[in-house]
């Protein structure tokens, strides 16, 4: 196919990471196979020193299929290159895969780095389903036979005795999501964590990372709010008969100006936004522009008026109180934390006196062998990980849009510096963003 300068640009760009973003039906998948063919043919590299993640099995086979044509049409002009021959061969052992065949692969030859069993069966979806509930409800039977008064202020919180089965599924929820991540127990501590404010010093919510994010929503609806006042007064400004109807905008204006300035001080806003009152609207009647001035300032006005109403505002709470509440919130949270975290390590304990593993353990797993703890906690590449490292020249990823943050880590341990990954997505075809992709 013909390329064009921007995907020549891609397909030719060396020595950093690169991402290709594109639309489906773009290109961008041929983009990636130009780019291996040609390493393969002029950069004289071999194919089994790319690692290339596709999403499907049935992607890879395709993928194998694209750069044998092209290495057996350039043969075709060359028939003694033995180069190119070679690759050939090479191409049955080439790591062209899914990043589940692949970490499978750095399981089966690294096992015993973690001292992880080297004839594990992978499990099947329905099995690991029956297991986890047959851990859940030892789990339960246990706290309820003892009597736990952690357990028994759960079960009075999110449910009630006779219907448990919510808690249970609030437990599997939180499982599955935090699988996603690298570190699930310690990604789920950090976070929750995150609710203690025992002895930190929160005067001013606005600074907190929660109060940062409720912040940026509410500036978010006054800059527009904003906007769109200052292009009613634009068109005001040319009509004489307007001069009242002027003055209630610019009034408007300079309210929601005084709003995001106080975005700073938590209590003042919320002071300013529960006490709020916008000038009566005026001007002659019968004024066109006047008429459609008055139902988008309504509907600015009830945006704005809504953050500080207590039926569906948010904006409502003094930081001492949201620090009270939390403080709460957090020893409920902190409980349920550890419930999951209990139930996280009767499973992997089920599964390995089972002698099976699912796909979220393979991932764990090889993971751990890839990264080691230094003398100071931190995570940095093993032996393992630097041997692959030195393999491949290249990493390549389809459908990047797609992977998850365990992924993400697996493939930056074995790169060189983040130097040579390409990563290939459109992040309108994103569909697995509730396992944090």
């Amino acid at each position: 196919m013909e390329f064009t300068k921007d995907q020549l640009l891609a397909i030719e760009k060396k020595d950093s990471n690169i991402l290709v973003s594109a639309a489906a039906g773009s290109g961008k998948t041929a983009v990636l196979v130009e780019r291996i063919i040609r390493k393969i043919i002029e950069e004289k590299i071999n194919i089994d020193s790319l690692l290339v993640v596709t999403f499907t099995n049935a992607a890879a086979s395709e993928m194998k299929q694209k750069i044998l044509d092209a290495i057996y049409k350039k043969l075709e002009e060359n028939p003694n290159d033995m180069h190119l021959q070679k690759q050939i061969t090479l191409l049955n052992k080439a790591s062209i895969c899914t990043i589940d065949s692949f970490c499978l692969d750095v399981l089966r030859n690294h096992f015993y780095e973690i001292d992880a069993s080297p004839n594990s069966r992978i499990a099947d979806d329905a099995e690991i389903r029956l297991i986890k509930q047959e851990v859940l409800d030892d789990l339960f039977e246990e706290k309820y036979i003892s009597g736990d008064s952690n357990f028994l202020e759960l079960i009075d919180t999110y449910t009630r005795y006779n219907q448990d089965e919510r808690l249970m599924e609030i437990i599997l929820k939180i499982y599955d999501y935090i699988c996603s991540s690298p570190f699930p127990i310690e990604w789920l501590n950090e976070k929750v964590e995150m609710l203690n404010f025992e002895n930190k010093d929160i005067s001013n919510f606005s600074e907190s990372p929660w109060g940062k994010i409720v912040v940026d929503s509410v500036k978010e609806i006054l800059v527009d709010g904003l906007l769109n006042l200052e292009k009613i007064k634009l068109r005001m400004s040319v009509e004489p008969d307007l001069v009242k109807t002027l003055a209630v905008v610019q009034s408007d204006i300079d309210l929601i100006n005084d709003l995001i300035s106080s975005c700073d001080n938590w209590d003042l806003l919320v002071d300013k936004l529960v006490n709020i009152k916008f000038e009566k609207w005026a001007g002659p009647s019968g004024n066109i522009i006047k008429d459609e001035a008055k139902v988008i300032r309504d509907e600015i006005k009830k945006k704005i008026s809504s953050l500080g109403k207590k039926d569906h505002g948010f904006m409502i709470y003094s930081t001492k109180e949201i620090v009270e509440d939390t403080s709460y919130m957090y020893k409920v949270v902190r409980k349920l934390c550890d419930l999951v975290i209990e139930f996280y390590n009767r499973f992997m304990m089920a599964k390995k006196e089972k002698n099976i593993i699912d796909f979220s353990d393979i991932e764990h797993m090889a993971l751990e062998i890839l990264l080691q703890k230094d003398e100071n906690g931190n995570r940095i590449p093993s032996v393992v990980a630097k041997e692959y490292r030195d393999k491949f020249v290249e990493i390549a990823i389809d459908e990047y849009q797609d992977s998850k943050m365990v992924q993400e880590k697996i493939l930056t341990s074995i790169s060189r510096d983040n130097k040579n990954i390409f990563m290939v997505g459109d992040v309108k075809q994103s569909i697995y963003k509730f396992r944090q992709a």
